[in-house]
């Protein structure tokens, strides 16, 4: 049952990866893009018995990467370099956290 649990929330988290990245090619704020993708995790956390402070700090990392990430994406010019970054946000979220 807890191995169905993670991957379910790994899943969970590359389908909140690319809705950000999608509000993000809307907007072009990375405040909102890492927003859309942070909150969504903490709940899903706290849902699943997670301890409090445990989801706040995790919350807040993701918050950093994916604010970081779409701040890179702004600030390096579209096609390889900018599926590049997006290429290593996701192997972060996939091996970290």
């Amino acid at each position: 049952m807890l191995k169905e649990m993670s991957v379910l929330f790994f899943i969970f988290k590359f389908l909140m990866l690319a809705l950000s990245y999608k509000l993000y090619l809307i907007k072009k704020e990375p405040f909102y893009s890492a927003l859309l993708f942070s909150i969504p995790l903490s709940i899903v956390g706290l849902l699943m018995g997670h301890a409090l402070i445990g989801v706040f700090i995790g919350s807040a990392i993701l918050f950093a990467l994916a604010f970081v990430s779409c701040w890179l994406l702004s600030k390096v010019p579209n096609g390889k370099p900018h599926y590049i970054v997006l290429g290593i946000t996701a192997l972060v979220v996939a091996f970290a956290l």
